[in-house]
Order: structure tokens, then C-alpha cells, then sequence
């Protein structure tokens, strides 16, 4: 983990253009260490089928075609740890970069483990995918999640993601879940409405090993975004989060769900604007999905193919002309995972979410579970749900392809998320059409 820089200027760089093909080789060079040292680093490979070479070309085609830099760390992806680092070398030892052998023995290490430490929360957001676990009391103690924690670090997880619910709403529980965790094995990240957050809460967490905070942050026009968000003054925390955070020494990012009406006003561009200036290094950018607030009559906040194409103009233009190179990375999942690229990466494969009310399901988009960590031990869970999820996905995103059976099933009074065996001829179906 970098030195935590109190009382300093933070200054965010982007990487790109000669300074980035410099940059590369000499992060090459430093490869070699890995490539001489096989017995720590047994799964790096050079292979261009699945090993880095590979991995670069596919960062090249998603977008990420820069790096940003903060305070001498590097962030190449939000799916891995900033570099230098020992939870970095930890990622290369168990095969994190051969990000096309996920599935496979090559590829050991889970990307992105996204905990929602917490069912609390003062918003009623719209596009809200915890929408049907929101409650007054939390379900798992911390205690318990620190177990969690401590499983997915002994299997090997790039970044383990604090969120909820509103995470800054259990903030006691959030300061002791970093201060007890292992910083050397995983990156931790946080994900905020920027509802709670203040420079005090900030320097404090950075002190505790947060290197990461991600805000949600809408759209550009304040009322619009307080609108979706279900609470007025909503975009005005989120911009003051985003500020205290870099003022603290945390890289920050921003989550933006793009909404019909964010689209279609041509804002997008308006909105890259914004978060430069707030210095921000990625924007992930989500499309609206049938689950939590969308679930039961979400169709019509759903893109339409001409609303991709608007999105695919920003996401490209925004990662590739010269105007921009100091701007944030733009982030587009749907893309990332979509059939043509490298599929749906649920599951482990990459990524995976366990729910405030303990639920271990393979996406945030997907309320499907496949057990629970107040019922189960978590790595049973887990190595239930990765024989369910052999290898990525090339079909329609399964929460849409899902979406009609998970329907059926919560009319026919199964709880939200719903159990794996419930819908499981389904599940074995995707697979089955899904070119390998």
C-alpha cells in the first residue's frame, strides 16, 4: 500500500501517448522479475493466447488506453490493485493477468468482490439494486463480514469493495472492517452516495487503508440527479465527496447510470467536463438493468439501441481523441462484457456481490443467489456458484435474458434474490446457447 501523504497536495496525472508507451516499457522490464522468480509467481505468463500480451490488447479494445497516477500509485483498471504493491504482486501470482483465462486454472484470482456491508440508507434512489433489502437494521455483523474478508483474501481478490445500502451510515463498522483487513492482499474501495462524507471521515479512512472511493454521481444537471437519487441536495454530497476524497489522498471515481434522459439531453459531454474537474480517474459507466428498482416494471428506463449508439460515441471519442488525453478513463461495462468482447464475467470469473442481507450472488445486476454467509460457510457458497459459472458468457446479458423467469418467480412468492436451484433448467440453458 503507498505511504498515506497527510496535510498534501494531491496531484492526478494521466499516463497516455508517449509518456504511456515509455511507461509500458519499462513496466515490461520490471516483468521480468516475475518471469525469473516462477516459483512465487508460478501463473504469469507471457503466452499472447491468455497471458499479458493478451491482456494488454483487450485493455486496448474496452478503452483503457491511459493510466492515471496519484501520488506515485498507478491505477490500471478498476479491477486491480493500484502498482506498485504487494497486493499487486499477489494478483500476478495467482494469475489476475491473464484476464482471458478466466474459468481456467491460469486464472485463480477474483477481480472485484463487492460487500454490501450495510442495508441502511437516507436515499430512495430509482435505479437502487439493493431496493428490496433497505432496511432499518443491518443483518450481518461486522464481525461476521471481517470473516468474509478474511476468505476472500485466502483465495486471492484483487479489490474488495465496502458498500451497501449507504456504507458512510454504518461508519464505526466501515473504520474497523479496513483497520482489521489485510492491505497487502487486496486494494479496498468504497461505494458512496458521498451522503456522510467529510474531509475528517475521509483522512480517517485513508489513514485506514482506503486507496480507492467511488461516488455516484448521475448527471450533471443537479435536479435531475436528485430526482433519480430520491433526495434533494443529493448531487451537491456527491460533488463535496468527490472533492474531500482527492483532498484526502483517495484516487477517486465516479459510478453514473445512464439514464434515457442523460443520454438523449447530449449531457454526457457536459458531464465528462465536470468530472475532470474534480479530478476524478475512471468513470464506470452502467446501463439500467431489470433488478432491484427496475425489477418489476423497469422496461422503460431500459437504452434503446439508439441510446447505445450515443453512449458508444461518448465511450470511444472520449477514450481515443487527443483533446481529451487528461480526461477520465471512461469505464463502459456493457461493453466490456458483451458477447463480441470478453463476455459476461460473473460469478468469480471477474466480479460478484454479496448483499446486505448476506445473499452471495454473481452480480449486482442479477438477483440470483446461490447461498448465504449467515447460513453457510462463504467459501462453500462460493465454489457452489463457480461450478454454476464455468466460463464467461457470450449471450445477452443474463439480467436481461433472466429477467421474465426471476419475474415468474417472485409473483409466484419466492423471495428477491432468487435461489439458484429455482431457476436453475434456465440457468443450464444459457450456458448451453452461449458460444464458447
Amino acid at each position: 500500500m503507498r505511504p498515506f501523504q497527510d496535510e498534501a497536495k494531491h496531484t492526478l496525472q494521466f499516463y497516455s501517448g508517449w509518456r504511456l508507451a515509455l511507461h509500458r516499457s519499462y513496466s515490461l522490464l520490471a516483468t521480468g522479475r516475475y518471469f525469473l522468480q516462477r516459483n512465487r509467481y508460478p501463473l504469469f505468463s507471457y503466452s499472447p493466447k491468455h497471458g499479458l500480451p493478451r491482456t494488454l490488447k483487450i485493455g486496448h479494445e474496452i478503452g483503457l488506453r491511459k493510466i492515471p497516477r496519484l501520488d506515485g500509485a498507478y491505477f490500471p483498471a478498476l479491477t486491480m490493485p493500484h502498482y506498485p504493491s504487494r497486493a499487486y504482486d499477489r494478483m500476478v501470482a495467482n494469475g489476475g493477468l491473464n484476464c482471458a483465462a478466466a474459468g481456467t486454472a491460469m486464472k485463480q484470482q477474483i477481480d472485484t468482490a463487492i460487500l454490501a456491508v450495510t442495508r441502511r440508507c437516507d436515499l430512495h434512489c430509482q435505479h437502487c439494486y439493493e431496493r428490496f433489502n433497505i432496511g432499518a437494521k443491518d443483518s450481518v455483523p461486522v464481525e461476521r463480514w471481517k470473516e468474509v474478508v478474511r476468505d476472500l483474501q485466502r483465495i486471492g481478490t484483487n479489490v474488495i469493495v465496502l458498500s451497501g445500502g449507504e456504507p458512510m451510515l454504518r461508519y464505526p463498522a466501515l473504520l474497523e472492517l479496513l483497520e482489521g483487513a489485510n492491505k497487502n492482499l487486496s486494494d479496498f474501495h468504497l461505494h458512496t452516495s458521498g451522503h456522510g462524507v467529510t474531509l475528517e471521515r475521509a483522512l480517517e479512512l485513508r489513514r485506514a487503508g482506503l486507496m480507492a472511493a467511488a461516488v455516484g454521481l448521475d448527471d450533471v444537471v443537479p435536479e435531475r440527479h436528485d430526482d433519480l437519487r430520491g433526495h434533494p441536495g443529493s448531487f451537491s454530497e456527491a460533488v463535496n465527496a468527490l472533492k474531500v476524497f482527492h483532498e484526502a489522498g483517495v484516487f477517486t471515481y465516479v459510478n453514473v447510470c445512464a439514464t434515457r434522459e442523460l443520454v438523449r439531453s447530449g449531457d454526457l459531454w457536459r458531464y465528462f467536463e465536470l468530472v475532470k474537474s474534480l479530478n476524478v480517474g475512471f468513470i464506470q459507466l452502467l446501463e439500467p438493468r431489470p433488478c432491484g428498482g427496475y425489477f418489476a416494471d423497469g422496461e422503460d428506463a431500459l437504452l434503446t439501441q439508439e441510446d447505445r449508439r450515443a453512449v458508444m460515441k461518448f465511450f470511444v471519442e472520449g477514450n481515443s481523441k487527443k483533446r481529451f488525453r487528461d480526461y477520465p478513463i471512461i469505464y463502459y461495462v456493457a461493453f466490456t462484457e458483451s458477447p463480441a468482447q470478453m463476455g459476461c464475467m460473473m460469478g468469480g470469473l471477474s466480479h460478484f456481490t454479496i448483499d446486505s442481507m448476506g445473499n452471495v450472488n454473481p452480480c449486482v445486476f442479477l438477483p440470483v443467489t446461490f447461498g448465504n454467509v449467515m447460513e453457510e460457510d462463504f467459501t462453500t457458497i462460493y465454489e457452489r456458484m463457480r461450478k454454476a459459472v464455468p466460463r464467461p458468457l457470450h449471450t445477452e446479458c443474463p439480467s436481461l435474458s433472466l429477467s421474465a423467469t426471476l419475474k415468474d418467480r417472485k409473483h409466484k412468492g419466492q423471495r428477491v434474490p432468487i435461489h439458484y436451484d429455482s431457476v436453475r433448467s434456465e440457468w443450464e440453458t444459457m450456458y448451453r446457447v452461449s458460444k464458447n
